[in-house]
Formats: C-alpha cells, sequence, structure tokens
C-alpha cells in the first residue's frame, strides 16, 4: 500500500514537472515571436533612416552653396554702394540708397541665419545616423537573445519529452519492496526541473 501511495506522489510531482515546463515553453515561444517580430521591423526603419540622412544631406550641402554665392554677392553690392557719392545726391536718392543698404543689411542676416540653421540640421543628420547605428546594434542583440530562447525552448522541449517518457513506459514494480527517498531518486527530479533553468535568468 505504501509502495502504491509512493509511486502515486512520484507520478503526481512528474506530472507537475511536465505542466510547468509546457508553461515555461509556451512562454518562451511568446517572446520568440515578439522578438522576431520587432527584429524584422528593424532592416526597414534603418533604411528609411538612411535615405532620410543622406537627402538632408545633400539638400543641405545645395542650400550652403547657394548661401555662400549669396553672401559673396551682398559683399560685392556693400561695397559698390561706398562708391556712390552721395553729397551730390537729391533726398530721394538718399532715401532710395538708404533703403537699399537696409535691404542687404537685411539678406546678410537672414543668409547668416540659414547657414547657423543648416549647420545645426547637420548635426541633426548626424545624430540620425548615431541612431541608425544604434538601432542596428539593438537588432544584432535582439538576434542573439532569439537564439537564446530557441536554445532554451529546444532544451525545456527535451525535458518535457523526457519526463513523458518516464511516465508512459513501463512500470515493473516488486511488491515486496518498499520505498525509500534516496538522494538518487531526488536527483532525478531534480534534474528534470533544472533542465530548462541551465541559462542564467531561467
Amino acid at each position: 500500500m505504501k509502495h502504491d501511495e509512493s509511486a502515486e506522489n512520484v507520478e503526481g510531482t512528474t506530472e507537475s514537472v511536465i505542466t510547468a515546463l509546457q508553461k515555461v515553453i509556451t512562454l518562451l515561444d511568446r517572446i520568440k515571436n515578439a522578438i522576431e517580430e520587432s527584429s524584422s521591423k528593424i532592416p526597414n526603419a534603418s533604411v528609411q533612416l538612411n535615405t532620410v540622412t543622406q537627402a538632408t544631406e545633400l539638400a543641405t550641402v545645395e542650400i550652403l552653396d547657394v548661401l555662400d554665392v549669396m553672401g559673396t554677392k551682398i559683399h560685392i553690392l556693400e561695397t559698390g554702394m561706398k562708391e556712390f557719392d552721395q553729397t551730390s545726391m537729391t533726398e530721394k536718392q538718399l532715401l532710395l540708397l538708404t533703403g537699399i543698404k537696409q535691404t542687404l543689411a537685411d539678406l546678410k542676416d537672414n543668409t547668416s541665419n540659414i547657414t547657423v540653421a543648416l549647420q545645426v540640421q547637420d548635426i541633426t543628420a548626424q545624430k540620425i545616423g548615431a541612431a541608425n547605428h544604434l538601432i542596428e546594434s539593438v537588432r544584432k542583440e535582439l538576434l542573439n537573445e532569439l537564439n537564446f530562447f530557441e536554445t532554451a525552448k529546444q532544451k525545456t522541449d527535451d525535458a518535457r519529452r523526457q519526463v513523458e517518457v518516464e511516465i508512459d513506459g513501463p512500470k515493473a514494480f516488486d511488491v515486496n519492496a518498499s520505498y525509500m527517498k534516496t538522494p538518487e531518486h531526488q536527483s532525478k527530479i531534480d534534474e528534470v526541473v533544472t533542465a530548462w533553468q541551465e541559462k542564467e535568468g531561467l
């Protein structure tokens, strides 16, 4: 009688282990699928960021070239305005000359502001490039984690099958034997429980 109760206790413990392993396998599957979905989206985001960065850099260079030409022409005009003999000008001409000088000064300020803004934009583009590099690093790390979860799931699945084989296998009992909880017997159960805990974190 004691032998039967002990056998039932062992079976109950083993079935509990199988249930726990099945839950772990399900959890690993969900994590694996989530990582696969996330990592699959990263290459597209990386390509888009590269495209935006390259287009921004090209546009910035072209605009800076135009601003450089404008600055040169403004400087030439300002120099030429100084050659006018203002003493022989009428009041209307002086007002017109003053207006032109002010317009040139405004244009000079505007081109300077645009240049500064584009320099900031260039820094932003560099930050985008750095972010893109970081995204790629994250993608590689996700792939490493995915490989880890696939390995852990395989080991857990193997442990579950091993326990099921032990339950479904032939059971030959000696009716005269008495149940003894030996360290060897306990270690078999412990091996099953720890089979899916080999990696840190599981």
